[in-house]
């Protein structure tokens, strides 16, 4: 028997609210091709009052998973993420399940078999996420936001991935034996780009995190305005964790905010025709770009959409630049989060 074949596996995923959706997501849990005896399932309930606890007692009472739900009453993710980890085996790969997301049957397969091939070093490896085929105008928006380069820029889960490659930070992720326990897991203080954080962690540790062909789809559940104010959000606590991690900041962080402060800079000049000539040459790239089939009202609301979207994060960064959360006040973010120093000694 193989190691891929001889993986375990304990599954952690935080919930709130989310009975609409866990259905769809459990089924995809179900559908994996591993055996079930090598999974643990461990949901936590972040205080849910439509049911959602009782929709995943119900699916582990009848699915043969071994597994249990917990209740982290602090809605925060990092703590139930952790409320998570305290439950699951050290001896398991841990690997982060979101309830909105649904997976191909070879996820886990895939993941067990990159551990068993990749060096002992790569401690994180995780997939990318595909928006799903969109049926309104809004969710074509959100997709176009992360299948057309002028959405979330040159990110690097539009590469074709031939091999396994390093990369500075996976979606979800999943880490080999151990590896959450000794960082001290998800850091508390941090109530967005938690899992960014520890990535980064994991690098200044000495492991590396590698994008694997772990194939998943993510359903946006924020419409318009709550996807502009979540990156907003992610802005702040993206500058957080430069603060934290500088040697973790990449051109296309700062990307932004130059962009925005150069173009109020050429606005509030007397050479403000160019302000509106870059406008102009931004929204040709974004129609040139538009992925086939996409209907012209979602691509003219993208001229729209994306901006509002860049500036959330610019100022969202901007203002995380010069200010400290609260949650920073008073603690080092919970019993984990222990730092690279401690590790490397």
């Amino acid at each position: 028997m193989s190691e891929a074949d001889e993986t375990r596996f304990s599954l952690i995923m935080p919930f709130l609210n989310e009975a609409a959706n866990l259905p769809a997501t459990l089924a995809s849990i179900a559908a994996q091709t591993v055996a079930r005896d090598r999974i643990a399932f461990i949901g936590v309930d972040n205080t849910s009052d439509d049911g959602s606890g009782d929709v995943v007692r119900a699916w582990l009472a009848t699915h043969g998973f071994a597994g249990q739900v917990v209740v982290e009453r602090e809605r925060s993710i990092p703590r139930a993420l952790n409320a998570g980890l305290r439950c699951a085996r050290p001896s398991d790969v841990i690997v982060r399940i979101d309830a909105h997301t649904l997976y191909a049957p070879t996820y886990l397969e895939a993941i067990a078999a990159a551990f068993a091939t990749l060096p002992p070093e790569v401690w994180c490896v995780g997939g990318a996420p595909t928006p799903p085929e969109p049926d309104s105008f809004t969710s074509g928006l959100l997709a176009a936001l992360y299948t057309n380069p002028l959405g979330l820029g040159p990110a690097d889960f539009r590469a074709t991935l031939a091999q396994p490659r390093a990369v500075d930070h996976v979606y979800l992720g999943a880490w080999r034996p151990g590896v959450l326990q000794s960082l001290g897991g998800f850091d508390e203080r941090w109530l967005a780009n938690e899992d960014s954080e520890l990535s980064a962690r994991v690098i200044e540790a000495g492991g590396r995190v590698y994008r694997i062909d772990a194939r998943c789809s993510r359903k946006e559940k924020r419409g318009i305005a709550g996807t502009v104010r979540q990156w907003s959000r992610y802005g702040f606590w993206r500058a957080q964790t430069l603060k934290r991690h500088p040697q973790m900041t990449r051109p296309r962080h700062l990307a932004t905010p130059i962009a925005l402060v150069g173009f109020i800079a050429l606005a509030l000049s007397p050479w403000r025709a160019f302000a509106l000539a870059s406008y102009a040459l931004y929204a040709a790239a974004t129609i040139a770009n538009r992925r086939r089939g996409e209907r012209f009202c979602v691509t003219a609301g993208t001229l729209v959409f994306f901006p509002a979207v860049h500036v959330g994060f610019a100022l969202g960064l901007l203002r995380g630049a010069v200010r400290t959360p609260a949650t920073f006040q008073g603690g080092d973010g919970s019993e984990g989060a222990k730092s690279v120093a401690t590790l490397r000694d």
